[in-house]
């Protein structure tokens, strides 16, 4: 009998940008991960250089290198489905190449007659004509197109998508989050604290960012924890802001998604100038500001009640804004939807695969 369930295991290619030391990318992975846990199906995930990741959790789970081309064709012929596994995979801003890389694939994997599938993808922004036309004929085919969020479900109808086959669900990674620490305790920390991580992409310079830091912490006399989620991107700009920041500070990088959390749970204010810092605080329940470096973060904020900053506004008037705002904390009633929505997400991509979401793993 074991041998007979084994045989009919469906076998997911699951792709995104993981293995680029990007915190985002690899909390959306844990998420999925932890999601598939749950279904009775095997998952092999593409990531870039495998051997950098422990031995994985669940023993249905294995990798395979992303850059090779004839592992990644025998994971497709070997899979029953490939799904776009979270985050902002879709978009043609800061590459086009990337755009073309994961729908590339997904347009393979439907020539060779395998399921498709979106799972809390993030889509856009989508500058360009023949993206857009890419993006219909990846997604026409998807037996299960789930966005996180409604923006998202807006432009794949302006692609041509029915948006009536478009389901909302909500970010892989805040998901994670809400469920694994959302009642863990704040980290133990002497005196008053500002969490801030920074993205250049912003658009204030070092000196500007240093100036409202600033501002934010002179009231209290606070620390500020710079944060630093993707080093590749963010590192230098983020020694920068230091040396020009007068308040006191220290350094945090690589965190855990459980250091995190509970740094978040600690401090007077968040300053969340990447999309999941932003989660982290969300899930924490602390007072946050966001810096508008990309939509998502605007809509996650417009969503869970907190403001967002845009690099128009000077320092000085941003920092007034943020020091008189209300800045309660995400709805207890907000965190219970956006679980709610991660297990419908499960539900239907069970169904998609003629799976049981109830069957024990």
């Amino acid at each position: 009998m074991r041998e007979e369930a084994a045989s009919v295991v469906k076998r997911l290619l699951v792709i995104g940008y993981y293995g680029f030391g990007n915190f985002g990318d690899e909390l959306i992975l844990s998420g999925v991960q932890a999601e598939l846990a749950s279904l009775p199906c095997a998952a092999t995930f593409a990531v870039h250089n495998p051997r950098q990741y422990a031995p994985l959790l669940c023993p249905r789970h294995d990798l395979v290198d992303r850059g090779d081309a004839t592992a990644m064709n025998d994971a497709v012929r070997r899979c029953d489905a490939v799904m776009l596994g979270g985050g902002g995979l879709v978009q043609d801003a800061s590459s086009w190449r990337s755009s073309l890389y994961y729908l590339g694939i997904m347009r393979w994997a439907a020539l060779r007659k395998r399921t498709t599938i979106s799972y809390a993808q993030g889509i856009g922004p989508l500058t360009r004509s023949w993206t857009r036309r890419l993006v219909r004929r990846a997604f026409e085919p998807m037996a299960c197109v789930d966005v996180r969020d409604e923006a998202s479900r807006v432009l794949l109808a302006e692609c041509g998508i029915d948006p009536a086959r478009v389901t909302v669900s909500c970010d892989v990674g805040l998901t994670y989050l809400i469920n694994e620490y959302a009642a863990r305790p704040a980290l133990p920390v002497q005196g008053p604290h500002i969490a801030a991580c920074l993205n250049p992409r912003f658009g204030w310079t070092a000196q500007q960012t240093a100036r409202f830091l600033g501002l934010l912490a002179a009231p209290s006399g606070a620390t500020v924890d710079l944060v630093v989620l993707f080093p590749d991107s963010d590192f230098d700009y983020t020694l920068a802001v230091r040396e020009c920041l007068g308040a006191p500070s220290t350094l945090v990088q690589a965190p855990t998604a459980e250091l995190l959390a509970g740094l978040c749970a600690a401090s007077r204010m968040t300053v969340a100038g990447r999309y999941h810092m932003a989660a982290a605080a969300v899930a924490a329940r602390a007072r946050t500001v966001g810096l508008a470096y990309d939509p998502k973060l605007v809509q996650l904020g417009a969503s869970c009640g907190f403001p967002s900053i845009s690099a128009s506004v000077p320092p000085e008037r941003a920092a007034e804004a943020a020091l008189s705002a209300s800045m309660e904390p995400a709805p207890n009633a907000v965190l219970s939807a956006m679980k709610t929505a991660g297990a419908q997400r499960v539900a239907r991509l069970a169904a998609a695969l003629n799976m049981d979401s109830n069957e024990p793993a």
